[in-house]
């Protein structure tokens, strides 16, 4: 047997990527190409058992894009293999893309409340006028007449501002560990 690998081989063997190339051309790091193998989702063509060097495809390159984006769409990995490799019912799509979509607007909307929050402090802290966003809060929602909201924030005592930026934010589970620090280190 001679050391000379028949021309075919040499070519099939010069068309695989290395982990760390097939990393650069996808944009992921060599460790998430490892985790990717380890949930089951890419797997290398070839293994070198020597040194354990991993060989890629060319056209596995695409398939780690696919799953870059839909990670960034809000995929789990789970998600993603039963998307690119399980074969899922049109009715099971269907549903793991409504879910998606629907936490995809929820977050929008927490986001856009926080906006509009973000608003009514700076308008008050700062003296602002209102936002377009602030503008259809206003009526219903607006504070008590206080002596204490006369005053510039500047010139409030601690007890003052702590009762005023109780009064303008409004508490939610994502925000009140975050508001008692504030409120109790004024």
């Amino acid at each position: 047997m001679s050391d000379y690998a028949h021309p075919e081989e040499e070519k099939n063997e010069m068309a695989l990527l290395k982990i760390g190339e097939l990393a650069s051309l996808s944009g992921v790091s060599s460790k998430a190409l490892r985790l990717y193998e380890s949930k089951d989702i890419i797997k290398p063509v070839k293994v070198d058992p020597e040194t354990g060097y991993r060989f890629y495809s060319a056209e596995q390159c695409e398939i780690v894009e696919a799953l870059v984006a839909l990670q960034d769409m809000g995929f789990s990995l789970k998600e993603i293999k039963m998307l690119l490799q399980d074969p899922a019912s049109n009715e099971e799509l269907e549903d793991l893309f409504t879910q998606k979509r629907t936490a995809l607007q929820e977050t929008i909307w927490k986001i856009q409340g926080q906006i509009e929050e973000m608003d009514k402090l700076e308008e008050s802290l700062c003296g602002k006028k209102s936002t377009p966003s602030m503008e259809k809060d206003k009526g219903e929602d607006a504070m008590d007449d206080d002596s204490s909201l006369s005053k510039p924030f500047q010139e409030m005592n601690d007890e003052e501002r702590a009762w005023y930026l109780a009064k303008l934010i409004r508490v939610n589970p994502n925000n009140v560990r975050q508001i008692l620090s504030e409120v109790i280190w004024l």
